[in-house]
């Protein structure tokens, strides 16, 4: 079992006596590398990549059941060490000075997957405004001196990490990010962080940085109860004249008092729409098809960089939209639509023949999500697509449909764009923007009917969310996280 250290630990006077400043090798590909070594970030990593003059450390690659991976140094160019660098222990390769921990959402209830976890170097530098392009292998902010990724149980482990006192850590998925700071790291030893408010995102502005996003509501599913389940302040969720962190758009569903603008306000103009990171679209209990204006607006928004989040009927901004956004599935629209009074769920199955897709599932296991490993039951589930266009979508989520003769449905889907098939070579194309597609309804049960009043965030429930509200929660962090294809095993 491995050795556990609170944080209140006293480290020995003279523990950094031993600078291990060490460099890498810088690389555009593995084939520049010593033998053994990988091209990590442009710096050769691995045993045989130490020259002297610099930092070094483990990529940051995953390993084992949970993925989990130990977090590559940055290196400094082969000069002297600079900064907390210089902080970083000469320990054997068994007794590496190392942080364990979880990150979880705001609430910190629940753990995320393929969060960013890393020692800055430098002043973590503000976000631009407005929409972006996030791609995942970019620079991250910081100048990290060790960095990893998060597993699908949300663990991660970090090792070579500065030792000394208050160590600063950052945590982040896309936009959303925060710093910390770890009273006490002992050099050449392992310190578990077992407090979830050190390693949860930021619930508000002041805690840390949280994505621009935008909801316009539908009478059909109640996305907004989500953003209070997740643990986000009702304080960030305002009008487009507040200074929330989610601006609110009335569409037909629930309102704000005093009331919120339409969401046409929203969708109508493409400089409205690239404000934001994240544009959710709800379902709004009817096929209300949107000017083709509007469909194009969200298509540019998306090439831009945007994401967006849809359900059910709101596939009014995909099947209905200009092209090529209609030939991401094949579409089935107007399958049988179960009642909210139907009490038997749709035994869904869990597509793990892809990645991330795999590390789904075992997070679903994890978090009490899924009834059997491998799948999903949801509550009024939808017939709208047959199957996905594998070049340029991904299938989360499929069942056979009882309802409509066994025919197949896919649930659950996404595609990056702008719209494109994979390259001859298998590679992806330029893409750094993202949709999400359910094909049932998010929040469908989270509003209290009992509330004194229909107004958000009044009218939700306060309850822990359902096992496809926890679905569609990891679905919406890895929204709203750096873009890739997502066959492949996440990079950071």
């Amino acid at each position: 079992m491995r050795r556990t250290f609170v944080l209140a630990a006293v480290i020995a006077v003279g523990s950094y006596s031993s600078c291990d400043c060490r460099g890498s090798i810088p690389c555009a590909d593995s084939r520049d590398c010593p033998g053994g070594d990988a091209c990590v970030g442009g710096m050769c990593r691995g045993p045989n990549s130490n020259p002297t003059g610099g930092s070094t450390g483990t990529g940051g690659s995953a390993t084992g059941g949970n993925g989990n991976g130990q977090g590559g140094s940055g290196g400094n160019g082969g000069g002297p060490c600079v900064g907390l660098q210089c902080q970083q222990m000469a320990c054997t390769a068994t007794t590496k000075t190392t942080l364990t921990g979880t990150v979880y959402t705001p609430k910190g209830d629940l753990p995320l997957y393929n969060a960013i976890v890393f020692v800055p170097n430098a002043d973590l530098q503000p976000f631009a405004a407005g929409v972006s392009c996030d791609r995942c292998g970019s620079n991250i902010s910081g100048n990290p001196v060790v960095q990893t990724l998060t597993g699908p149980d949300g663990t991660f482990t970090l090792a070579d990490v500065p030792a000394g006192a208050n160590i600063p850590l950052v945590i982040q998925m896309g936009r959303w990010r925060r710093k910390v700071m770890i009273p006490t790291v002992p050099a050449c030893q392992t310190t578990a962080i077992t407090d979830h408010e050190l390693t949860r995102l930021p619930r508000n502005k002041s805690e840390g940085d949280i994505p621009k996003m935008a909801i316009s509501t539908g009478n059909s599913d109640p996305f907004e109860c989500l953003l209070k389940k997740v643990g986000l302040d009702e304080a960030e969720v305002t009008r487009p004249t507040g200074d929330g962190r989610v601006h609110f758009f009335h569409e037909n569903g629930k309102d704000m008092n005093p009331p919120a603008p339409a969401g046409s306000t929203l969708w109508s103009n493409v400089d409205t729409l690239k404000q934001y990171d994240v544009v959710m679209l709800p379902c709004e209990g009817s096929e209300r098809q949107k000017p083709a204006a509007a469909t194009r607006n969200v298509i540019d928004y998306t090439t831009a960089g945007g994401r967006v989040f849809a359900t059910h009927y709101s596939y009014v901004w995909v099947h209905d939209a200009q092209a090529p956004f209609p030939s991401v599935a094949t579409w089935s629209i107007g399958g049988p639509n179960p009642t909210s009074a139907d009490s038997v769920a749709f035994d869904a199955t869990i597509d793990t023949g892809f990645a991330k897709g795999q590390a789904f599932s075992q997070w679903l296991g994890n978090v009490g999500g899924s009834p059997t490993a491998g799948h999903l039951s949801i509550f009024e589930s939808r017939h709208n697509v047959d199957a996905v266009s594998p070049a340029r979508a991904t299938r989360w989520v499929y069942g056979t449909n009882t309802r409509d003769n066994n025919k197949q449905t896919v649930q659950h889907l996404t595609f990056n764009t702008p719209v494109a098939d994979l390259l001859p070579d298998g590679g992806a194309p330029d893409q750094c923007g993202r949709v999400v597609f359910s094909d049932f309804h998010v929040s469908a049960q989270a509003l209290d009917a009992a509330a004194g009043g229909p107004y958000f965030p009044g009218i939700c429930k306060n309850e822990a969310p359902s096992p496809q509200e926890k679905a569609l929660i990891f679905m919406l962090f890895d929204l709203a996280s750096c873009v890739q294809r997502d066959e492949i095993p996440p990079i950071n």
